[in-house]
């Protein structure tokens, strides 16, 4: 009977949906997916940059209900909870983590607000159409406070923040990884980097490798 008891609790706890695990996973799925695009989009628009859809109102409230939500809610749930205990003999590096991954949240979560605010929320609202989504981007980006490209460093520090958080994420939610997977992980999240910056170098300058 007890034997029975206990299969019946394993069997429970393997069919509940793991939502920190599609958190994690969707999170640097969707970021790496978005990064690779954008990137793409920078590469091939001409001087007039046509809608994608990414700038679709039904694309974005997916993107929102699906990716966003459920990640802000892990996000922020993550931020409230107390930092496990460092583990002895890697003390160095689990302490530079426990101090970098929150700040990193922190950035995504409040960069995933403003831009939101500035983008998506009018596109849903009906105040922009779809074809006005990349040029106010590009406008934005190719900007400049007081001689100052405070848009552009703010993408690419959003960039960073992301790609290392994503990577960090898709390592967690697959902890028994070979070496080589952890790898592989660890060299998408520098090629979602290095797209991201290109992406937003290219849309700000509009010279960067052209």
């Amino acid at each position: 009977m007890k034997g029975d008891a206990r299969f019946e609790r394993q069997s429970s706890s393997v069919g509940r949906f793991d939502w920190s695990r599609y958190a994690q996973l969707s999170f640097a799925g969707f970021l790496f997916l978005h990064l690779a695009c954008q990137a793409y989009r920078a590469w091939t628009d001409g001087l007039i940059p046509e809608a994608g859809i990414e700038g679709e109102p039904w694309a974005v409230a997916i993107v929102l209900l699906v990716v966003w939500l459920p990640f802000m809610a892990y996000g922020a749930r993550e931020l409230c909870r107390r930092p496990p205990p460092v583990v002895p003999g890697n003390r160095v590096n689990e302490r530079a983590l426990q101090v970098v991954e929150p700040v990193a949240l922190a950035g995504v979560m409040l960069f995933a607000l403003v831009h939101g605010a500035e983008l998506a929320w009018p596109l849903l609202a009906g105040h922009s159409l779809a074809a006005d989504v990349r040029t106010e981007l590009i406008a934005t980006l190719s900007g400049t406070w007081r001689g100052v490209p405070a848009a552009g460093v703010a993408y690419l520090s959003a960039v960073g923040a992301g790609s290392f958080y994503a990577t960090r994420q898709a390592l967690k939610a697959f902890p028994g990884a070979t070496p080589t997977g952890s790898r592989a992980i660890v060299l998408l999240g520098v090629l979602g980097y290095l797209l991201g910056s290109y992406a937003v170098i290219r849309c700000a300058s509009g010279t960067l490798l052209r």
